[in-house]
């Protein structure tokens, strides 16, 4: 339907649409539009109707959006944008540090810059309504009227003392049903609060422990600077679970459309995992003979493997879950897991030790108890010592300051791979008696 609306240039009806709709339904429209119709679509919008959709696009794209305006239109947008998506933006701009000159929250934006993007303050918004200690039932009303149209929610105010210290947070409900004469400092309730240097990660979690919509963000000296909000933590975790499932399958950068460069990405990477598979290879001919003389064993060197990789890549996500938490917490969970792994090694290695026994009797094999009871060890040992690797990897790697999803499925599994290797033929050597 805004297809014909552009075509005729109507910017009074396209205004009104985009009015009475969602930002997200209007992208998605745009979506089938030609790139023509998409750039006229913008032209003709009111800026601040424009940095409302822009907002929900990604940055890279929303900066070529934007890109298209002349530099005061621009400026214009960007001041209608959240302190957060203005940063994510302009970074993206061909022209960023003309921009940044022109905005209104100059000082603001290039402070949200500095910090790196796995820090509390590169996320933070100015979208709140700040009170003083002191101030008036009246006069705090009047000034959340004036200011509304301008923050994201307003479910919590937050108050700081006249040193800028923050304090607290007032309910919007508290306020209003509150009558004057009577001071806000009745109303200030306790409310965490993330210092601008924490970890985003712990920050993201500690909104959902809370149950909080906003949390307000501090510096060092406790000054209130900033807020996240529910919206930026959800698109934050949202990040961070698509950045670690990447690096878990060792994918790259899947945001990435380049045939070429995805592939280069991921070449370095599964060329490592061939390295890391010739000592498998190495250590399996230094344990010809016993294969030669005893073929069946052959047969169960794939199940052995598996079993091993599968029960340490589920131990392995539980793991990575919890690290983004709390360490002990991952630990004691990480105790469970290797009971739970001894249990099933248990189990399945009884099952296979009578699964090889009739197997080898059927087959005619020499030995079948002593083939059965190296089955059923090796893959008792093998399930039991994959969770080990996946608690202890990443933990490790953690200790390190190494991001502990790069303990990833590949390289658990190849591990595993080795030491399952050195178990079954091992064993199988120890208990046929072949040297």
């Amino acid at each position: 339907m805004i297809k014909k609306y552009i075509r005729k240039k109507d910017k009074k009806r396209i205004n009104e649409i985009v009015k009475m709709s969602h930002p997200h339904d209007i992208i998605e429209s745009l979506k089938e539009l030609e790139t023509e119709d998409v750039g006229v679509f913008y032209s003709l919008l009111d800026k601040e109707k424009a940095a409302e959709i822009i907002s929900f696009l990604e940055p890279a794209i929303a900066a070529e959006v934007i890109d298209d305006f002349i530099i005061d239109e621009q400026k214009e947008i960007i001041d209608n944008l959240d302190l957060d998506d203005a940063a994510d933006i302009i970074i993206h701009l061909d022209n960023q540090e003309e921009v940044l000159k022109l905005v209104e929250n100059e000082e603001l934006i290039a402070k949200v810059l500095t910090y790196s993007n796995d820090l509390v303050g590169a996320h933070m918004s100015d979208g709140y309504i700040k009170l003083l200690l002191g101030t008036d039932i009246k006069k705090a009303t009047k000034k959340v009227i004036k200011e509304a149209d301008q923050v994201e929610t307003l479910n919590h105010l937050f108050v700081t003392n006249l040193e800028g210290e923050f304090v607290g947070v007032i309910e919007l409900r508290n306020l209003i049903k509150t009558k004057s004469p009577a001071l806000i400092d009745e109303l200030v309730n306790f409310s965490p609060f993330v210092y601008d240097k924490d970890n985003i990660e712990q920050a993201v979690y500690k909104i959902k422990n809370y149950g909080l919509y906003e949390m307000a963000v501090v510096n060092e000296e406790n000054i209130l600077i900033g807020v996240l909000s529910i919206d930026d933590a959800i698109d934050i975790y949202h990040e961070e679970a698509v950045e670690d499932f990447e690096k878990f399958s060792l994918l790259g950068d899947t945001k990435n459309k380049s045939v070429f460069a995805s592939a280069k990405k991921r070449l370095p990477w599964l060329l490592m995992l061939l390295i890391l598979s010739v000592p498998i290879a190495l250590l399996t001919s230094r344990f010809e003979e016993i294969i030669t003389s005893t073929a069946l064993l052959a047969l169960f060197q794939p199940l052995i493997l598996d079993a091993g990789g599968d029960v340490a890549s589920q131990t392995l996500a539980v793991t990575l879950t919890l690290l983004t938490q709390d360490t002990k917490k991952a630990i004691d969970n990480g105790k469970t897991e290797v009971a739970v792994g001894a249990i099933n090694g248990i189990v399945l290695g009884l099952s296979s030790s009578i699964v090889s026994y009739i197997i080898a009797l059927i087959l005619g094999i020499a030995n079948p108890f002593k083939i059965s009871l190296v089955v059923g060890l090796s893959l008792t040992l093998t399930v039991i010592t994959g969770p080990v690797f996946a608690l202890f990897i990443p933990i490790i790697l953690k200790k390190l300051k190494f991001d502990p999803a790069i303990a990833s499925g590949p390289f658990i599994t190849t591990l595993i791979d080795i030491s399952s290797v050195l178990i079954y033929f091992g064993l199988a050597t120890l208990i046929l008696g072949v040297l």
